[in-house]
C-alpha cells in the first residue's frame, strides 16, 4: 500500500521521531511518534485504499460535513480519526495538510519532556 502512495508514506515518516510499522494482520502501515498514533494507511472492508490520521474532534466534523471524501476513523475512534479515501480525494495538498494536523495532535498529547527531546533532536 505505502508503494502505491509514496508521497503519503514521505509526508508521514518526514516528520521528527515518527515510526512506521505494519500490522499483517490488518494489512495496514501504521505511523507512531512516541507510541501515540498518528495515521493507518490501508483499506477499508470494501478494499479501497483509505488514509486514517488522529484529528481534533471539531475539525473532524467540519470535514466530514463539506467533503464527501472523509469519513470518521475506519475501526478507530469516530471522534478523533477522520479516513480519507484515496482515490476519490484528489486534492493532494488538503492530504498533506491532513498529516501535519494529524502530527500535531500526536505530538501535543506527550509528555512536555518527550517533545523537547524530539525538538532538540531535530535541531
Amino acid at each position: 500500500m505505502k508503494e502505491a502512495y509514496p508521497e503519503i508514506h514521505q509526508a508521514l515518516i518526514g516528520h521528527p521521531a515518527v515510526v512506521h510499522t505494519y500490522k499483517e494482520e490488518w494489512g495496514a502501515h501504521r505511523y507512531h511518534v512516541e507510541g501515540k498514533l498518528i495515521g493507518m494507511l490501508g483499506t477499508e472492508n470494501e478494499g479501497r485504499p483509505i488514509l486514517t490520521l488522529r484529528c481534533d474532534p471539531q475539525k473532524s466534523e467540519i470535514l466530514r460535513a463539506e467533503n464527501p471524501h472523509i469519513l470518521s476513523g475506519y475501526y478507530m475512534d469516530k471522534r478523533t480519526y477522520i479516513s480519507v479515501l484515496l482515490e476519490e480525494e484528489t486534492e493532494q495538498q488538503l492530504i498533506m495538510e491532513l498529516i501535519d494536523h494529524a502530527y500535531g495532535q500526536a505530538f501535543r498529547m506527550l509528555p512536555k519532556y518527550k517533545q523537547r527531546a524530539i525538538q532538540e533532536e531535530k535541531a
